[in-house]
């Protein structure tokens, strides 16, 4: 097993009962009221330098909702599958959602922003809107555009 390998088992294992920061779980694109066993999306991330991941947000299904696509440099992001349980505190009669048995879709690691989707993800689409490409150079841009003919620029062709 590789370094990376073991990074990721690690990190999964402290992401497995992770508290969804929640009283009240919602999916954040649609509203829909979750409740404990429902399948989500989650998002967890982890900024360089700190000791422990925490959950962005929660989305209804797993993998219904278009997940993320901005990534950010300098954070460890996970797109999770799984579903929701729950933790009692019996002392202070509290119950904590939790989130239960999570699969990786897509990682994003601290030093990049591009996205990697995992090939055994329970998921048959990559991450919507793909990384921006960079613009053409200018005089790229102009060659392709110019006509021989120094008229204006075939239509199609903006």
């Amino acid at each position: 097993m590789s370094y990376l390998d073991n990074r990721e088992a690690a990190d999964i294992s402290q992401l497995t009962r992770i508290s969804l920061n929640t009283s009240n779980p919602i999916c954040q694109v649609c509203g829909q009221q979750l409740h404990e066993g429902d399948g989500i999306t989650a998002y967890a991330y982890r900024a360089a330098g700190e000791p422990t991941y925490a959950i962005g947000y929660i989305m209804c299904g797993s993998d219904v909702h278009e997940h993320p696509t901005v990534f950010t440099r300098g954070v460890h992001e996970y797109v999770l599958t799984g579903h929701i349980g729950t933790c009692v505190n019996t002392q202070t009669q509290s119950t904590t959602f939790v989130l239960c048995e999570p699969t990786v879709v897509v990682t994003s690691p601290t030093t990049n922003s591009e996205p990697h989707v995992h090939p055994e993800a329970p998921t048959p689409r990559s991450p919507t809107d793909p990384p921006e490409q960079e613009p053409a150079p200018l005089l790229t841009a102009v060659r392709e555009a110019a006509r021989s003919d120094g008229g204006p620029p075939r239509e199609g062709s903006e």
